[in-house]
């Protein structure tokens, strides 16, 4: 399949198509098109990891079942990665394990078979995510003092900082704040089920 590798300038927004079947792949990676993205496609764990590691793409299509590894060992290689750990990931996967792939960092999470339209609005989401400038932080600690020192040690120009001293008074902020991009929490733990 005939991806833009060979295209790739500098400023590009380049995402990163992991999926073994090749005709749902050509899909996505017309849909990426359309969206403005230029793409590399791999259906290989191994082949995945390193064009991250080589292009640094802007953001990360993943399915799980790939031929040479499953797709959380690649999603936990890339978050555990110094160069890749910031690149959003979304996961597109006939696993049923959405929860699961929130917790551990997706962005989005999109069961197969999956809707033209909800591709579309994942990429949408993703685009926005890249764009952002500014961060949005949950901060969740019971001590005041260590709740401060976290905002003052982690707070700069391009983080926005959210504090809460509880669970419940982080899970209505949740509940009411769709654009947080992260949850940083020390003490008890936030209510079950609740996707981060």
């Amino acid at each position: 399949m005939n991806d833009d590798r060979a295209s790739v300038q500098p400023g590009d927004q380049v995402l990163l198509i992991v999926e073994d079947d090749p005709d749902f792949a050509r899909i996505l990676l017309d849909l990426a098109r359309e969206k403005g993205f230029k793409a590399l496609v791999t259906g290989r764990a191994e082949k995945a990891l390193a064009l991250a590691s080589q292009h640094r793409p802007s953001a990360i299509l993943l399915d799980l079942r790939l031929p040479d590894a499953t797709g959380w060992s690649v999603f936990d290689r890339l978050k555990h990665d110094p160069g890749t750990r910031h690149i959003p990931v979304d996961i597109v996967s006939a696993e049923d394990n959405r929860l699961r792939g929130l917790r551990l960092g997706a962005i989005n999470y999109l069961k197969k078979p999956v809707a033209r339209e909800d591709i579309i609005k994942a990429l949408d989401d993703t685009k926005e995510f890249i764009n952002r400038r500014i961060r949005n932080l949950l901060v969740v600690a019971e001590d005041a003092a260590h709740r401060h020192g976290t905002v003052e040690l982690i707070g700069d120009e391009d983080v926005q900082i959210t504090a809460a001293a509880s669970a419940q008074e982080a899970a209505a902020i949740l509940e009411n704040n769709t654009s947080l991009d992260c949850v940083a929490a020390s003490g008890p733990a936030l209510p079950a089920g609740r996707p981060l």
